[in-house]
């Protein structure tokens, strides 16, 4: 049977580890009402120290990057004096088989010449056999010869020739490369579309007049 002694010492106990509970939560509160703030400082740091991070890894990548250009860049000279001697070298290649290109149609203008003096002596005589008026006859037969026919004799002998015949020009960068060479070598009076070559997504090139057929005066 319990006796009210040891409900009393019960009580004590339990009144005890009660107070001392209350003291600990009292003790512990102001703490813990400081865990949101502490949370917040805490992803407010996490998060700092994540942009340093990315920026830190953004600027290692930044100064790698712009090292390889530097090291890169270092070429450049080399390589453009390659390319501009290089082109060089095409441009006077292409002065030179445009000069040999002018005396071959100074030696067919003899030829033609020629041609036109037999041609018209021949017609003359034939004319005067006939007790017919030749002096229609040179200019008739001018229109056959001069500028017009040298370049046909010219283009008989090397047919459908080109400057960039067997060149490589399917990359526009090529082609580009190529007009700008023939452009600055061929002088402006050549027919560009013997020269050049017109790519997909250039302008069409547009040939110069056609010089005038020779006259008697010009023969």
């Amino acid at each position: 049977m319990v006796n009210g002694n040891e409900i009393d010492e019960g009580f004590q106990a339990r009144l005890k580890q009660a107070e001392s509970a209350e003291r600990e939560m009292q003790r512990l509160q102001p703490l813990a009402a400081e865990a949101p703030q502490l949370r917040l400082q805490q992803a407010k740091a996490q998060k700092e120290e994540d942009r340093t991070r990315a920026k830190e890894d953004a600027l290692s990548k930044a100064r790698f990057y712009a090292q390889a250009a530097a090291d890169k860049q270092n070429r450049v000279p080399d390589l453009l004096d390659q390319a501009a001697r290089t082109v060089i070298e095409l441009y006077t290649l292409l002065k030179d088989i445009d000069s040999s290109r002018r005396q071959a149609m100074e030696a067919l203008s003899v030829a033609d010449r020629v041609d036109y003096d037999i041609e018209l002596e021949e017609g003359e005589e034939h004319e005067r056999s006939l007790d017919r008026d030749t002096r229609g006859l040179a200019y008739a037969l001018a229109a056959r010869h001069g500028d017009g026919r040298v370049r046909q004799m010219l283009e008989e002998l090397d047919p459908e020739f080109s400057m960039l015949r067997g060149c490589n020009l399917d990359e526009p960068l090529y082609r580009d490369v190529a007009n700008f060479v023939v452009r600055h070598a061929v002088p402006k009076e050549a027919n560009p579309q013997a020269l050049l070559v017109n790519s997909p997504d250039s302008a069409p090139i547009v040939s110069e007049p056609e010089p005038t057929e020779a006259s008697d005066s010009d023969l």
